[in-house]
């Protein structure tokens, strides 16, 4: 193959690569004309998983706000519009600024006061079931207010309200509903109706879910609670969530309803402003985000092992090599996630070893070309003592740019409603080690590291990314889709990199997914007989169920931005 390899078109190649990388007929056509789910603008791009949302970014970015002024407002709509995936919860922002300045803000939840490790192995005892992702008792300390008024207050231009008004407009007159509301309405629906649910959470069965009746594509979905959140948020700023009638009300239905989440939690809450992990990947920069996230150490490894393998040769000379290669270093860094990850204000994580060039070589020297090994075999078994969700993407007109994810868990999180404010609760402690060896909702299987902790932040697979091409931001990327947040970034990242596809190409191309365990890889959809064959080949069981992560992302060219909204959730990015 290589002979061919020196004699191709570039044009050629690139359709080769594509067609290697089993591209189905159906991505084939959308990658035929102008798509909704691509756009390009030479000065500002906002890139989405709600067109209304992107729309309220570039409203922002064309009112002159900068990069910040557009993330905020963008995810106070995505909370109006993707209320299944995000809300008053928490996430995540990567902020570069023209000057070089990062800034990497942590604004997860955090454990109530009154939490304890055990706390969910008792409710089981009594005879709760699911009580870690269903009602009060899932509920973590919301931080996504905080940090996204902070990040106004410090770092935008605009004032909250001018910032939080296009958010205000969509739940006052409403939104028109798109496939993939009415999609997961209807699978929490069937899930309400499987598991008597309707009386317990009456209120999200009554709006939301609109009393087990459909929502048709195009109807319009208006929330006068919500907007009344908003309004007192755009008047008081963080205060009007952490302390007063909103605090009082998701207290007392706390109080009534089993839950842990207090006044003082909700008053003391504060974000967390890190140090990013900045790596390497052959001659591109990464800017990435550290624990209480594990995307970025496990992005970080991942890559940095393709490295010392060849990875950016190889996928031009035998694609099925690697996608094997891509495997089994996913399932390096996903063992080594599950071993060593927590939040780092509590627990001494290993980071500087995970992220070395040297544990990369290591790691590389455990791969074998033709085949995989069991479980045990992967991530360090040693180190030294010393040691639902959302994401969008921002570029300005002025040279910042913003990655940021957000989410309240698992679809609408715990169901638990704050009725009077439209405010929908997340069931985030399902993402700490609830109960020892058990997999979250997720299939992660997570250590003590992770156990829960007053104040502590759950571990989370959101996976902000920026990455530079000499000192200018080149792509920026990030997804949705629990633990397929990781390999969802790392494919379309890869596409890009090192198989020279457009953005359009990297995100529809096949996506191959590995947590380590359960001990099985998935895809998007169905790879290709050749692809199938090569895998199984050398040991990997192919699973016949398709899942992956929904990417949003967006890429510099010589021409300006390109915005791409993966087409799963029907995004749309916009940019000018």
């Amino acid at each position: 193959m290589s002979g061919i390899f020196s004699t191709v078109h570039p044009r050629s190649l690139r359709t080769f690569l594509v067609c290697a990388l089993s591209l189905t007929s159906a991505a084939s056509t959308l990658l035929a004309g102008d798509v909704s789910w691509i756009a390009r603008g030479e000065n500002g791009m906002v890139a989405a998983d709600s067109r209304d949302a992107s729309r309220a970014g570039l409203e922002i970015l064309r009112a002159g706000g900068n990069a910040i002024d557009a993330a905020v407002a963008v995810s106070f709509a995505l909370g109006v519009t993707r209320s299944y995936s995000t809300g008053p919860g928490g996430g995540f922002m990567i902020a570069r600024f023209a000057d070089g300045r990062v800034v990497v803000q942590d604004f997860r939840e955090t454990a109530p006061a009154a939490a304890t490790a055990d706390m969910f192995v008792r409710a089981t005892k009594s005879g709760a079931i699911r009580a870690s992702r269903v009602g009060h008792l899932a509920v973590g300390v919301p931080g996504l207010v905080a940090g996204r008024c902070q990040a106004l207050a410090q770092w935008g231009t605009l004032p909250i309200a001018r910032v939080l008004a296009p958010a205000i407009r969509l739940a006052e007159s409403g939104f028109a509903v798109n496939e993939n509301f009415v999609r997961t309405v209807r699978s929490v629906q069937e899930e309400f109706e499987r598991d008597a649910l309707k009386e317990r959470f009456a209120y999200l069965w009554r709006t939301h879910l609109r009393g087990g009746r459909d929502w048709n594509v195009g109807e319009v979905f208006v929330q006068p609670n919500l907007a009344r959140l908003l309004r007192a948020i755009a008047k008081d700023g963080p205060r009007a969530f952490y302390r007063g009638p909103v605090a009082k009300a998701i207290a007392k239905a706390m109080t009534q309803h089993g839950g842990l989440v207090t006044e003082k939690d909700l008053a003391e809450y504060k974000p967390r402003l890190r140090e990013p992990i900045v790596s390497t990947y052959r001659d591109y920069s990464l800017i990435l985000m550290p624990p209480s996230s594990s995307g970025g150490v496990a992005l970080a490894e991942a890559l940095n092992t393709l490295e010392v393998l060849g990875h950016a040769s190889v996928v031009k000379r035998d694609a099925s090599l690697a996608v094997h290669y891509r495997i089994e270093a996913m399932k390096h860094a996903f063992a080594d996630r599950a071993r060593w990850l927590g939040d780092d204000d509590f627990v001494a994580v290993p980071t500087r070893r995970l992220l070395s060039k040297s544990y990369a070589r290591g790691l590389a020297e455990l791969v074998h070309p033709d085949h995989a090994f069991d479980v045990e075999r992967y991530g360090s078994l040693a180190m030294p003592k010393d040691a639902g969700t959302s994401h969008f993407c921002v570029a300005d007109q002025y040279g910042n740019v913003v990655v940021s994810s957000e989410t309240i868990n698992t679809s609408f999180g715990s169901f638990a409603v704050v009725e009077e404010w439209g405010l929908i609760l997340n069931n985030q402690m399902d993402d700490f080690t609830t109960e020892p060896g058990k997999p979250n909702a997720y299939g992660l299987i997570q250590s003590p590291a992770n156990a829960i902790a007053p104040g502590k932040r759950p571990l989370s697979s959101m996976s902000p990314t920026i990455v530079l091409k000499g000192d200018r931001p080149m792509l920026l990327l990030g997804a949705s889709g629990g633990p397929h947040i990781i390999t969802s970034v790392l494919n379309v990242l890869l596409g890009v990199t090192d198989a020279g596809l457009s953005l359009e190409e990297a995100m529809l191309a096949v996506r191959p997914h590995h947590q380590w365990q359960p001990d099985e890889v998935l895809f998007d959809r169905a790879p290709g007989r050749d692809l199938t064959d090569a895998l199984t080949e050398r040991g990997h069981r192919i699973a016949v169920k398709r899942r992956t992560g929904i990417v949003q992302a967006i890429l510099r060219t010589d021409r300006g931005w390109v915005g791409g909204c993966d087409p799963r959730k029907g995004g749309e990015p916009a940019g000018y």
